[in-house]
């Protein structure tokens, strides 16, 4: 786990709000239990007007707060106080009015960036640039691929993977848009909370259906999909609204979105049907003896996070 942490990026966005005000989201993933403290240092141009609000998702510390800056955000110069020598990466996120997504990195050589001087960008601009960020949410989204990854290790029969994941997209599909477009909304920590509980329910799951007990996934496995992933939708629609969204091209930046989560989606299917598929060529004995590992694993993980989000409830 630390190993594979080394390489979780933090990220900083800044996305349009109203008329000359951003929303900048600070979040840094804590590696190897520690945390750098990251201040972001803005040009002489650009005015904090909040204190930044603070809370923890999963293991990532994440801040918000407001920036005033009437030039908007072409020439924007920042620097990252606290990056050098810190081990981590920074990755940029900046959107302006007209749905403009303008990317950068800054590592521990290099902490001072500005945007350049034009962001227009067309329609074909916007929907790449939000399918981009949506194939790369879920990509690092792991509670949402632990949760595929039971069911893909539950479901044996092709036909029902195919239906399963099926009607998980069309779950969240709804959610997201609807969460989105402001028809309703739940509270974002009770949603990671119930999120991490998903998991750990799927991961109980496994265990009954290797030992043989009565499963409501192995009967039923549309249905939890469908269920949870009502939930999930939810999830990934507060991750859009802290990326932040054109307001004239919603529908258009949603429906990108929720392709790229679809296609990383996929994507992360595809290599864990490759892996498994050498996996089953090893020894029955060996498989036999490990076959408990996969659910007690995800079990555990899900359930540290289910603590972590109640704890902040």
């Amino acid at each position: 786990m630390a190993i594979a942490d080394d390489f979780r990026p933090a990220s900083l966005t800044i996305a349009w709000q109203t008329e000359d005000t951003y929303q900048v989201t600070l979040k840094v993933p804590v590696k190897q239990q520690r945390m750098p403290l990251f201040t972001v240092i803005f040009d002489k141009d650009t005015e904090q007007i909040s204190q930044p609000a603070q809370r923890v998702q999963g293991a990532s510390h994440i801040q918000v707060w407001q920036i005033s800056r009437p030039q908007g955000l072409a020439g924007l110069s920042l620097m990252v106080d606290g990056l050098r020598g810190s081990n981590y990466d920074v990755i940029l996120r900046f959107i302006s009015p007209s749905g403009a997504l303008h990317s950068g990195i800054l590592n521990t050589e290099t902490i001072h960036y500005q945007v350049p001087d034009t962001l227009d960008p067309s329609a074909i601009a916007v929907a790449g640039n939000y399918l981009i960020l949506g194939f790369e949410h879920i990509l690092i989204g792991l509670d949402h691929l632990l949760f595929v990854l039971a069911l893909i290790l539950m479901i044996k029969s092709v036909r029902n993977l195919i239906w399963t994941i099926t009607f998980f997209t069309l779950a969240h599909s709804l959610t997201l848009a609807a969460v989105t477009l402001n028809w309703f909304s739940l509270p974002a920590r009770a949603v990671e909370a119930i999120i991490a509980l998903s998991i750990v329910f799927l991961a109980r799951e496994m265990v009954f259906i290797h030992r043989n007990k009565p499963s409501i996934t192995a009967q039923y496995p549309w249905l939890v999909s469908l269920s949870f992933g009502l939930l999930h939708g939810m999830g990934f629609a507060g991750a859009l609204a802290q990326i932040g969204i054109p307001e004239n091209e919603v529908v258009l930046a949603l429906l990108a979105f929720n392709i790229g989560v679809e296609f990383g989606q996929l994507f992360f299917i595809g290599v864990v049907l490759t892996a498994l598929y050498f996996i089953r060529k090893m020894p029955n004995a060996l498989l036999a003896s490990g076959k408990m590992i996969p659910a007690y694993t995800i079990g555990t993980v899900a359930s540290i996070w289910l603590i972590q989000r109640l704890v902040i409830l």
